[in-house]
């Protein structure tokens, strides 16, 4: 439960860095910022990645029954997922690779692809919404591994792996 707790709190505080930079300010105690176009777009996809990770892992969670299952929250989190991957695009304009940055340069030499992986994740987390909304959470669970996989196709090629 502590550790949800701070998953929480985490994503509090993302979502409340996410809305204040889009209004052009910064968090409480942030110090100086950079604002340029470039660290701008980085600050929104972290937080749009950060939140598509918590709804896939919550999703993952009720799926493989580390979680209890919560018909409500899954076909809400599923229905998010769609939403958050539409928004992917968005965060990846030209030469937006600042510090802190996993994004790699081919996102920008194959962006249709780049795109198109994005509207697989959307199509795999819309797939997932219809079958849980249809059927119930339960008989959807197993429509859980696609969006991951969705997730994962786009990582490969277009994220610098952690070292």
């Amino acid at each position: 439960m502590k550790k949800m707790t701070q998953r929480i709190a985490l994503l509090g505080g993302l979502l409340v860095t996410m809305a204040l930079a889009s209004c052009g300010q910064s968090a409480p105690g942030a110090g100086e910022q950079d604002d340029s176009p470039a660290a701008v777009a980085f600050r929104y996809r972290d937080g749009l990645m950060t939140t598509i990770s918590w709804k896939v892992a919550q999703l993952r969670g009720m799926a493989q029954g580390d979680i209890p299952m919560d018909d409500a929250a899954f076909k809400k989190d599923a229905k998010d997922v769609i939403t958050l991957a539409s928004m992917i695009p968005e965060g990846f304009i030209p030469d937006s690779i600042v510090k802190g940055s996993a994004a790699l340069p081919e996102i920008w030499m194959n962006l249709p692809d780049f795109k198109q992986k994005a509207m697989d994740l959307q199509n795999a987390a819309k797939a997932l919404s219809d079958a849980a909304e249809a059927n119930g959470a339960e008989a959807a669970k197993g429509m859980v591994q696609p969006v991951g996989s969705a997730c994962g196709a786009c990582h490969r090629p277009y994220r610098r792996r952690e070292q």
